[in-house]
């Protein structure tokens, strides 16, 4: 018999696809589950909406570093008998994992990753040095034949990431087991990429950690105190320091917002979440790290700058420095700002900071910013395409542009290379942006003014970029 009422396709709970599909979505959604019930990940994931990358990644990295505390290291938990003998296995996974890595730097920079470019600065020597060792350790131990070993070290010789076609092994594809007590002697740097590879395998220490046995507030005030006083101890210079007070606080604000997503999930009383909102940890404040650069201290960078033999590079690096301490824009704001958010007809500048937040910029057309970036413009907006739309892209040695995107990194290699071509001392990033606050203060704008100028939520951060000396405070005399 005839259906006389065919199944609507727009309403079917079953689609035709292929397994492949089937299993990436049942993949996604058990992500996405997985995620809903650690308070970490949803408090991290949260931050993409309001937050800039790299705020996402500070996050993550200080969750990651508490957990791992109360945790232990990773590399512990791994049966690396088990791996060194199915070593086809082993290297697939870590090709996977620096593949994984590289992933991720990209989208931490803003750029689109794909397997055909030649993939730069994942530390590859150093793992393989790292695995190595444990495979050196291991047979010492006699717990690993030297066949295996042998076996091993061929394969590093011949390491290749660039053959890999295979499909990737996903992040926690190998069980945990019981905490050992490996003793390995390795660099740092080493040291740093067993832990990252044990934790792809096994997944983080943010996804494996309970976070519900903190989430008290005597436990997790211990915690904190416990964590930062243990990094102080563990310093290995001879001096003692103590941590910053906004080291704490940004601690504390992050566990804050874990256990507000636990409260989310019905994973604690709201009794609780109340007294974690409670504590409080002991007040301190530092001076700014930022130093103050004058105007002629700006001349001398703008000329070493344009100095360059590359003259295109040169022009971009001095409309940067220009703008930095002109407009007193972030590192992650001046490497996303594109060529349309310039209108140098108006004499401002469209700019997207921190908490997706827009502001407009103003500055004079008889500023060094108008020349600087007058001439940049001449440069860049030639055969401009609209899909590239990047105000400075990177420069290669032929003095062309390839329009790729800048990086934070970039933007702190220029600061370094300055000291490097003769500038008096090593500065940073921020100290532009310092520097201009306190510019501005000290040309008598409000406070109010300047914390707009400079796209800050409390004018109490302003406060702390202010680097007047004392004797700007000589004409401050009270009267009737």
């Amino acid at each position: 018999m005839q259906n006389k009422f065919p199944i609507d396709p727009r309403t079917a709970s079953l689609r035709t696809t292929s397994l492949r599909q089937q299993t990436h979505l049942a993949e996604r959604i058990s992500h996405i589950n997985y995620a809903s019930t650690n308070p970490a990940l949803s408090y991290v994931y949260s931050l993409s909406a309001t937050d800039t990358t790299g705020g996402q990644a500070n996050a993550r990295y200080t969750l990651e570093r508490l957990a791992r505390y109360i945790l232990g290291n990773s590399f512990q938990l791994i049966d690396w008998i088990k791996l060194f003998n199915d070593q086809k296995k082993l290297i697939d996974a870590i090709k996977s994992f620096l593949i994984a890595r590289a992933k991720q730097k990209a989208k931490m920079k803003n750029h689109y990753f794909s397997v055909n470019q030649p993939i730069k600065n994942l530390q590859v020597k150093p793992l393989l040095n790292a695995l190595l060792n444990v495979a050196e350790v291991l047979r010492c131990e006699q717990s690993l034949p030297d066949s295996c070993v042998i076996e091993f070290k061929d394969r590093v010789a011949v390491f290749d990431l660039g053959c890999f076609n295979k499909t990737m092994i996903e992040n926690g594809w190998l069980q945990p087991i019981l905490s050992q007590d490996y003793s390995f002697e390795l660099s740092k740097q080493s040291e740093v990429m067993l832990e990252a590879f044990s934790c792809f395998c096994i997944r983080s220490c943010v996804e494996r950690f309970d976070w519900s046995r903190i989430l008290y507030a005597p436990i997790l005030q211990s915690t904190i105190q416990s964590f930062l006083s243990d990094r102080i101890d563990n310093q290995s210079s001879d001096r003692k320091k103590t941590y910053a007070p906004a080291t704490a606080d940004n601690l504390l604000r992050m566990l804050r917002g874990v256990a507000q997503h636990a409260w989310l999930a019905e994973l604690i009383s709201v009794e609780t979440l109340e007294r974690i909102k409670a504590i409080k940890l002991p007040r301190g404040s530092r001076q700014s790290s930022g130093r103050y650069l004058s105007y002629s201290e700006l001349d001398h960078i703008s000329a070493i700058t344009l100095n360059q033999k590359n003259k295109v590079k040169a022009l971009r690096d001095n409309a940067i420095f220009w703008l930095m301490y002109e407009a007193g824009l972030r590192r992650a704001e001046v490497i996303n700002v594109n060529s349309f958010d310039i209108d140098m007809n108006r004499c401002q500048l469209r700019v997207v900071g921190k908490g997706n937040k827009e502001r407009y910029v103003p500055f004079s057309r008889n500023s060094d910013l108008y020349n600087a970036m007058a001439k940049w413009l001449g440069v860049r907006l030639k055969d401009f395409n609209p899909n590239l739309p990047t105000l400075f892209c990177t420069i290669n040695r032929y003095q062309s542009l390839t329009y790729m995107r800048l990086t934070t990194q970039t933007l702190n290699d220029l600061c370094k290379k300055l000291n490097m071509l003769g500038f008096s001392r090593v500065v940073s990033p921020h100290d532009f942006r310092h520097s201009v606050a306190t510019n501005l203060l000290r040309s008598g704008y409000d406070l109010l003014l300047v914390s707009k100028f400079m796209g800050h939520s409390s004018i109490t951060t302003t406060q702390r970029y202010d680097r007047r000396t004392d004797d700007d405070l000589k004409g401050v005399i009270p009267s009737r």
